[in-house]
């Protein structure tokens, strides 16, 4: 019954079943030739030697003999340590890789609808799609897409128009309109577009939308340039 509890975790930790039966033989019965191996692990003979390699590579068994050849188990604690930093070395990799991925995500991911539930990550989204935009159109309603874009929008062509009363910011072209907008619009390249409910997602409900369709994208664009005609300057 120990012996099957053995195998069975360490085939969790990565073994095959005919190296852990190989491995947990070895550390019952000592040192132990391929055949003795085969016979006890009940193991085809065909198949021990490669078996018994795999355990050597993984850091499980050690050849103690070549003639004849004659295996012996590793210590488990030393076994453990050596599977411990494999794993903790793999971890910070995918770690590494999939934090680069995120950075990047919203380049990548597919044309679609997508449905911001919390006002954070409204504000992380719109930060990536103003760093790598050229050109930004934006309505804003609240002061919470201006504050959190200004830092970016320095080197870029923007043009923004304000609810009245609204500080604008220093750079890029920025009008006013005497009719309420319902929520922010930001249009980057005319091909993304990401609303924020504003006003409307204070109390419940998801705060926003990310439209990565490039023809949705350009048809807000015209939207945003009829506004711009009938908006005024902001007084300096």
């Amino acid at each position: 019954m120990e012996s099957e509890k053995a195998v069975d975790a360490l085939r969790k930790l990565g073994l095959s079943e005919y190296e852990a039966r190989a491995y947990t033989t070895l550390l019952v019965m000592g040192e132990l030739t391929p055949q003795e191996v085969s016979n006890a692990a009940n193991i085809p003979y065909t198949k021990v030697y490669e078996v018994l390699k795999r355990l050597e590579a993984k850091g499980w068994a050690v050849a103690v003999s070549r003639t004849p050849m004659v295996y012996a188990p590793v210590k488990p604690e030393v076994a453990l340590t050596n599977v411990r930093q494999t794993i903790e070395t793999e971890l910070r990799s995918a770690e590494k890789i999939l934090k680069a991925i995120g950075k990047e995500w919203v380049g990548t991911v597919p044309a679609g609808v997508y449905i911001i539930r919390t006002l954070e990550s409204l504000k992380r989204i719109a930060r990536g799609i103003v760093s790598e935009a050229n050109e930004i159109l934006l309505t804003v309603t609240t002061p919470y897409l201006i504050r959190e874009l200004e830092p970016l929008i320095l080197k870029r062509k923007i043009r923004g128009i304000i609810e009245p009363g609204l500080q604008a910011p220093k750079y890029g072209e920025w009008r006013t309109v005497q009719v309420f907008l319902p929520l922010d619009m930001l249009i980057t390249d005319c091909k993304r577009l990401l609303f924020h409910f504003g006003l409307l997602s204070q109390h419940s409900g998801p705060s926003g939308v990310l439209v990565m369709d490039e023809e949705v994208a350009k048809t807000a664009a015209k939207y945003f340039d009829k506004i711009w005609e009938l908006s005024s300057e902001v007084p300096k």
